[in-house]
């Protein structure tokens, strides 16, 4: 989304203070250099009436409306930086076309500035828009993978078959890439680059997918009560489960918190299966 202008106030801008003139608007930048070259124009005009002799030239004949407008047009033709050469000052209004030319060039210069810049912005949106829209779907695509791993172990239970060391590995490196994924889940709410941020739909699936891979391991803990199989027979897949559990529990709350969406029934329910999940593996160590 194209970030909102800033609100333009005359009463602020200062020629002496560049960082107002830089935070303008489009339209702000634009009024600046009207201004300019309305109130140049009218000094221009005073000073061919009241001192000829340092205003613009030739003026003989013209009438007041005809100076006022050869004014505003000499005035144009310097802020451009033309300069036809028809009417040209003389003593003061020399110096005062400088000042004039060097300030009109300095506010198109932030013009077209502004221009690039916004080009590349969008250009650099584009690109972290890319970038999340990635993660966001490897990080789905990646709790998919672990519910898959878990479910294969499950279906090997159910055949009567314990886990064996291969089994065992493929557990830990599941539970590992948990924890991973659900650090990454806190970079999708980094907004200090005020860019693109994950919108409710994506955080609604993410929850699910978490939510979806709690049920499973704690489905799998439970099997493993009933066929008496102890994970913590096995060192590192028992590291693995406690690790897993506390980082779950430790990026849920900085997750809720840093939410701007309502889904406290989905975080709710997140946060019930996880206790579930750590009383049963409170039990599961009687067994």
């Amino acid at each position: 989304m194209e970030p909102l202008p800033k609100k333009f106030h005359p009463e602020k801008v200062s020629i002496f203070r560049p960082d107002t003139i830089i935070d303008l608007s489009y339209q702000g930048l634009f009024l600046v250099w009207i201004g300019l070259v309305i109130s140049f124009g009218i000094i221009y005009f005073t000073l061919t009436l009241i001192v000829p002799a340092h205003g613009l030239v030739p003026m003989e004949g013209y009438g007041p409306l005809d100076t006022l407008l050869s004014s505003m047009y000499f005035s144009v033709i310097t802020a451009t930086s033309v300069g036809y050469g028809d009417i040209v000052p003389v003593g003061i209004a020399k110096l005062l076309a400088s000042i004039q030319s060097i300030l009109t060039i300095f506010i198109s210069a932030i013009f077209v500035t502004k221009l690039i810049s916004y080009r590349q912005e969008i250009a650099l949106y584009q690109v972290h828009k890319l970038t999340f829209e990635g993660n966001f779907y490897n990080t789905r695509e990646g709790f998919f993978i672990i519910r898959q791993d878990f479910d294969h172990m499950l279906h090997e239970l159910e055949k009567g078959r314990s886990p064996d060391a291969e089994a065992w590995e493929t557990w830990s490196i599941a539970l590992k890439q948990g924890q991973s994924l659900l650090d990454e889940i806190l970079e999708f709410y980094d907004d200090q680059s005020n860019m693109y941020t994950i919108d409710l739909r994506r955080e609604q699936l993410l929850l699910e997918a978490v939510h979806r891979t709690l049920m499973r391991l704690h489905k799998l803990l439970v099997t493993f009560k009933k066929h008496k199989i102890k994970v913590d027979n096995h060192v590192q897949a028992a590291d693995e489960l406690r690790s897993f559990v506390h980082v779950f529990s430790n990026i849920m709350p900085i997750w809720h918190e840093r939410s701007p969406y309502d889904n406290a029934d989905m975080f709710e329910r997140i946060i019930l299966k996880a206790k579930d999940l750590s009383q049963e593996i409170i039990d599961y160590r009687d067994v």
